[in-house]
C-alpha cells in the first residue's frame, strides 16, 4: 500500500513537472516569436515607386556633386540626406531593380536607411522559407588616427533579437555566393572585410569610368544627413 502511494506520488511530481515544462517552453516561444516579429519603432520604408526619370538627387546633386569636385582636384564634401536616399532605394527606375531581391534563398524587401546620431541604421524585411522577420544592421562608422575605415557594426536584429554571429555566417555564405560573380578588386574584399569581420580598411575607390582613385577622409553621421568628405587620393 505504501508502495503504491509513493509510487502515485512519483507520477503526479512527474506529471505536473512535465506540464510545466511544456507552459515554460510555450511561454518562451510565444517571447521569442514576440520578439523576433517586433518591428523597430524607426522602421518606416517608403512604398516602392517607379518614376519616368532617374531621381533629380541623384542626376541634380549627387552625381554631378561628385564628379565636378573630382575635376578640380581638391578636397571636398558631399551631404547625403536621409529622406532623398531613402526614396533612391526604393526607386525601381533609379536602381535598375526592383524590390525585393533574391539572394541565395532569401527574400530582401522594403529597405530603409535611418541616420541617427554617430549611427546608421539600415533595415529591411528579410523573408526565409517564407517567415518574413524585420533585420536592422546598426553601425557607427569612424576614421581612426591612421585614416583607416572602421565599419563598426555594433549588431544585427532579427526584430529585438541580437543575431550578430548567425547574421554574420549567413551574410558571409552570402557573399561569397555574389562576390564570385565580381571581378575580386581590392576595395571589394576591404568592404567584405569591414562587413563581415570588422576589420579597418584604406577607404580608397576607384573613380567610375576614370583612371583616378579617391580617399574617403571623413565621416560625419547626424540626425536624417550624414556629410562625406573626399581627397584625391595620391
Amino acid at each position: 500500500m505504501e508502495y503504491q502511494k509513493r509510487t502515485a506520488r512519483v507520477r503526479r511530481i512527474i506529471l505536473r513537472a512535465f506540464c510545466i515544462g511544456i507552459i515554460l517552453l510555450s511561454v518562451g516561444a510565444v517571447v521569442i516569436v514576440y520578439l523576433v516579429t517586433e518591428v523597430p519603432r524607426h522602421y518606416h520604408p517608403l512604398a516602392p515607386v517607379v518614376r519616368e526619370e532617374v531621381h533629380a538627387y541623384l542626376t541634380h546633386y549627387l552625381v554631378p556633386g561628385f564628379y565636378n569636385n573630382i575635376k578640380l582636384d581638391e578636397p571636398f564634401e558631399i551631404i547625403v540626406l536621409q529622406q532623398e536616399l531613402n526614396e533612391i532605394i526604393v526607386d525601381e527606375n533609379t536602381l535598375g531593380w526592383s524590390w525585393p531581391v533574391c539572394l541565395s534563398g532569401v527574400s530582401i524587401s522594403a529597405p530603409q536607411v535611418v541616420f541617427l546620431e554617430d549611427t546608421i541604421q539600415m533595415m529591411a524585411t528579410v523573408d526565409y522559407a517564407g517567415f518574413p522577420v524585420v533585420m536592422t544592421v546598426i553601425a557607427s562608422p569612424k576614421l581612426d588616427g591612421q585614416g583607416k575605415l572602421w565599419a563598426n557594426i555594433k549588431s544585427v536584429k532579427a526584430g529585438a533579437i541580437n543575431i550578430t554571429p548567425l547574421a554574420r555566417y549567413i551574410a558571409g555564405e552570402v557573399m561569397a555566393d555574389q562576390l564570385s560573380l565580381l571581378e575580386q578588386e581590392q576595395w571589394v574584399r576591404d568592404v567584405e572585410g569591414a562587413l563581415l569581420r570588422n576589420e579597418p580598411f584604406d577607404p580608397v575607390f576607384p573613380v567610375y569610368q576614370s583612371d583616378r582613385s579617391i580617399r574617403l577622409i571623413s565621416v560625419e553621421v547626424s540626425a536624417q544627413k550624414v556629410v562625406l568628405g573626399f581627397a584625391p587620393a595620391k
